[in-house]
């Protein structure tokens, strides 16, 4: 619904403001120092509530109804904001960032290697990349689990993106910036823009971070190209056949590339890393998980064919997305005035959504800190849980490697 006109200060005085803003900064530091116990406390002022970052306005929406609503009107509610900012300073312009009226030509140069026949080829590649590195693991010993589970996606990535592996000191300092950048991404959001500027050391930082990323890509591109154009990576060939050759086409290229090695190495392994987690700390959880992987795998090694059969499994990963997703605050761009929740909201408002925030709603999982992989089970769902779980997004926008990263986590997880 569109309203013909509408002043940033009508919107201000409709839509309730969260308490604690503080002059210039705003809610930037309660962000900086304890984002989610913010989001949480949102509710209890509104469905729609607005927060001040620096100088400017933000719009919080609080309710799976509102959050549906922005996600399936694209037009009115465009990637934009302060992450996909932030975003695109590394990843450029690709599937996940760019504007709506150029994101179905995006989706189809990536939606091919997505397809489910090539699912079983892909299963084989992650269950060797997380035996090169279970392969050292030894019964008795602590190990930490993060940095092994980026040490299978970035493999799993580099094999399946483009047809090549990492050397082991690119491998390192890969994952190293990975982690660096995802660090830096979410203090960079909440930072007033001036300060972003500013050539502090943690700028600078993140700046260097950035080059070395895009650097990698770029060389991971032209490793193959020397391999005598034996490019054996599915996104990295089916890019290279669907792109038109202009000035830019290499830039767009890295653009897309290194947002899946980014999706498909840090989303992933943070993912888990919280189901190790949370297994470490329910040994009773931890012996049903076993039983049925022994049942349903055998002595053999997990295949794609399997994952069907691990049900368990899946509750467990889908309670894991629930309680830990992986992007707990995203962000758009209102396109044109419009009205959200009966409130104006002018042309160029940012608003965040936060799948953390859906996912802890106790009025739709009750105790939500409690990790319950059974109540995924059929009898105890109802539509407002799967309504309100939205750690792949949703609507036209949603991750189109979805499935693909289910299959790669419960792969992995059965080795």
């Amino acid at each position: 619904m569109a309203v013909s006109s509408l002043g940033a200060s009508a919107a201000r005085t409709l839509v309730p403001t969260a308490p604690g803003a503080l002059p210039l900064l705003g809610h930037s530091i309660s962000l900086l120092r304890d984002p989610l116990t913010l989001l949480l406390g949102l509710p209890a002022y509104g469905d729609l509530v607005r927060l001040r970052i620096g100088s400017g306005d933000v719009y919080a929406v609080c309710t799976p109804e509102l959050t549906h609503e922005l996600l399936h009107d694209p037009r009115t509610f465009d990637k934009g904001g302060f992450f996909f900012d932030r975003l695109r300073e590394l990843t450029g312009n690709n599937v996940a960032s760019c504007p709506h009226a150029e994101h179905a030509a995006h989706r189809r140069r990536v939606q091919p290697i997505f397809r489910k026949d090539r699912m079983p080829g892909y299963g084989r590649t992650i269950v060797d990349q997380a035996d090169t590195v279970l392969g050292a693991w030894r019964h008795d010993r602590t190990i930490d689990a993060f940095p092994d589970m980026l040490r299978i996606g970035a493999g799993c990535a580099a094999a399946l993106v483009f047809g090549a592996g990492f050397t082991p000191d690119a491998l390192e300092r890969t994952i190293s910036d990975i982690t660096l950048y995802v660090k830096g991404i979410f203090t960079r959001m909440f930072l007033p823009p001036a300060l972003a500027r500013i050539p502090l050391p943690a700028n600078r930082r993140y700046q260097a971070v950035r080059a070395r990323l895009r650097h990698a890509v770029s060389d991971m591109i032209d490793r193959n190209r020397t391999a005598g154009g034996a490019i054996g990576g599915d996104l990295l060939t089916a890019l290279l056949e669907s792109a038109p050759a202009t000035p830019d086409s290499r830039a767009d290229l890295v653009d897309e590339l290194i947002l899946m090695l980014m999706a498909g190495t840090e989303s992933t392994a943070t993912t888990l890393a919280w189901t190790l987690h949370e297994l470490s700390r329910d040994s009773a959880l931890q012996q049903r998980m076993q039983a049925e992987i022994d049942t349903v795998v055998g002595a053999d090694a997990p295949t794609h064919a399997h994952i069907r059969h691990l049900h368990l499994t899946a509750r467990v990963l889908t309670e894991t997305l629930r309680k830990y997703p992986a992007a707990w605050i995203l962000s758009r761009v209102t396109t044109k005035p419009t009205v959200l929740g009966g409130h104006p909201i002018p042309a160029g408002a940012p608003i965040i959504f936060s799948p953390y925030l859906q996912h802890h709603r106790p009025d739709i999982y009750p105790e939500p800190d409690r990790f319950d992989p059974d109540r995924w089970l059929p009898e105890n769902q109802h539509p407002a849980m799967r309504k309100a779980l939205i750690p792949f997004g949703g609507g036209t926008r949603k991750c189109a490697g979805d499935s693909f990263a289910m299959s790669e986590a419960s792969l992995v997880l059965a080795s």
